[in-house]
This record gives structure tokens, C-alpha cells and sequence, in this order.
């Protein structure tokens, strides 16, 4: 039990707003795995996630603000393990171009992975586990844009729940442990192709690092949480063509903590940018949240 709760503590830490402008990426391209809860064999849960964007300059103002509501869960046989996220999105956008809002199902994601190395030292209370898979995020969402609008721009595809493309994921996990101590670092890698509009979303590369320490407290588990997480997009293309300031990075700091009595948990998150370069610096992260509860079984 103490093995496989550790191991799941953080698999795939990743980003949820995926440079959310209306030039770079947006709140649908978004993928969040996040703290995971504490379970044996399966947990199920519904998570809500916050981001806000701000972009200013001579040409565009726009305050983008995207939630998410998502059922999410994951099933653990053996080495290997599966996990389904199934969002449902809500988009407000204000802008010089006046207000959009848009909401529904979003693309969803299911994952796999296969525990590659385990070492345990029971007289150290140490142990390490490597864990490699991948994914796919389907084009489930709705995701229609009228590219021969006249009003149309690139971040109209930013304003619909679905991006409308099939994207693959890469991923390794390194969990480290030491008595009630461990540190977990993530790299992921994410392969976007072109929608039926012929848009593009850059690959994107996810790379965190977190540390959390177990706190007992009579029936509770209390696991306090902070580490960093960096996202670094390419530049997206429309009809073959690159998108101007489309690409770049930010670098999150990250705190939170996890609740867990019995089969219950709370997980609660929070983001905050500590370096970013969005559409030339004209963009900026403002932050974002997430709040989780799950069951575990």
C-alpha cells in the first residue's frame, strides 16, 4: 500500500493553461494532470480548474478567462497503469473585438504507462521508482471556426472547448522517497497535429519538479506540496504558415497540499508565474488554481 500510494502521489506533473493568448496557445489546448490522489488499485474524482490571461499592446487588449470541470479517473493492474480525463469547458473572453463566451465538452485525454524500475531500501525507508508511457488527447470537443468570417483571427480557435485535433503524449516519472519526504520530477513531450481548419498548436515540452512531505494528524494524511513547472510551446502554424509570437515558455511555482481520510481526498493546487515570455511579453499569466475531490479504491 505505502509503495503504490507514493508512486501515484505525482505521475505526469504537468501545465494546465497552455499560454492561453490569442496568438500563442489557449485554455482548449490546455492539459493537466496534476497531483494525483492516494489510492491502491483506482480512484475516481471531478476537479475544477481556474486560469486568467491578460494581453496588452497597441493592436490587442484581451482578458481571457477559462474553467474547467472535469471528471477524471485511473485504474492500476500490475506495472502498468491507465488514466481518462473527460473536461467540460467554460471560455469567457474580453477583448477589443468585443465578448466571447463559449462552453462544453472538451478534448479528452487517456494515458497509459508501465513501471520501469522500482528499488526499495526498507532499512533506509528509501526507494525510487521510473515510470514511461504515453497518451492521446482526442478531438472531442466542439471546434468549429469559420476561417472565411471576415472578423475571423487565429484566436477565434483559442474560443471553442476542442481544438479539434488528435495530439500524443510522451512522458517519463521519477518518484524519489525518503521516510515521509520525496521529490518527483516529470518530463513530458507533446505531439500537436493539424486541425480541419488546417491549425496547428506547437509541440510542447513539460518538465516539473516538486517535493512533498506526509503529515499524519490523527485519521487525516496531510501532504503539503511546492515545487516549480516549466511549459515551452514551438510556434503554431495556420495554412503552412508560422503565427507570429507564438511561441515561448512559462515557469510556474507551485504550491498546494492533499487531505486524505480513508478513501476520501481533497487536493487543492495553486500556480503562480514566476518567469514568462508570451507573445513578445505582451501576454502574462496571471495564475491559476485547481481543487479536486476523490474517491479511492
Amino acid at each position: 500500500m505505502k509503495r503504490v500510494s507514493l508512486t501515484f502521489l505525482f505521475v505526469l506533473f504537468t501545465v494546465f493553461s497552455m499560454l492561453a493568448c490569442p496568438y500563442c496557445g489557449c485554455g482548449n489546448s490546455n492539459f493537466q494532470i496534476g497531483v494525483l490522489p492516494t489510492f491502491s488499485n483506482a480512484f475516481v474524482g471531478v476537479r475544477y480548474s481556474y486560469a486568467h490571461f491578460k494581453t496588452d499592446s497597441s493592436s490587442q487588449f484581451s482578458r481571457d478567462y477559462f474553467h474547467t470541470t472535469e471528471i477524471w479517473g485511473g485504474y492500476k493492474v500490475g506495472k502498468f497503469q491507465v488514466m481518462a480525463f473527460v473536461p467540460y469547458l467554460s471560455i469567457h473572453k474580453w477583448s477589443d473585438d468585443g465578448d466571447v463566451n463559449s462552453s462544453g465538452l472538451g478534448d479528452v485525454t487517456l494515458l497509459g504507462n508501465y513501471q520501469l524500475l522500482y528499488k526499495s531500501n526498507s532499512a533506509s525507508s528509501r526507494s525510487q521508482a521510473l515510470w514511461v508511457g504515453g497518451g492521446i488527447k482526442l478531438p472531442t470537443g466542439q471546434s468549429k471556426v469559420d476561417t472565411e468570417d471576415p472578423g475571423f483571427t487565429v484566436g477565434d480557435f483559442s474560443s471553442t472547448p476542442g481544438t479539434g485535433s488528435t495530439d500524443y503524449l510522451l512522458n517519463a516519472n521519477h518518484n524519489w522517497l525518503s521516510g515521509k519526504n520525496g521529490l518527483v520530477t516529470n518530463l513530458t513531450y507533446r505531439i500537436n497535429t493539424k486541425n480541419n481548419a488546417d491549425f496547428q498548436y506547437g509541440n510542447r515540452i513539460y518538465l516539473s519538479t516538486a517535493f512533498f512531505h506526509s503529515i499524519n494528524a490523527g485519521p487525516l494524511v496531510i501532504r503539503p506540496t511546492a515545487g516549480l513547472n516549466l511549459v515551452k510551446n514551438a510556434v503554431n502554424k495556420f495554412q503552412g504558415q508560422e503565427v507570429s509570437g507564438s511561441d515561448g515558455y512559462i515557469l510556474n511555482g507551485m504550491a498546494g497540499f492533499n487531505l486524505q481520510k480513508g478513501n476520501m481526498g481533497i487536493l487543492v493546487n495553486g500556480f503562480l508565474p514566476l518567469s514568462q515570455d508570451i507573445y513578445h511579453g505582451l501576454t502574462q499569466s496571471m495564475g491559476r488554481a485547481s481543487v479536486a475531490l476523490t474517491y479511492s479504491f
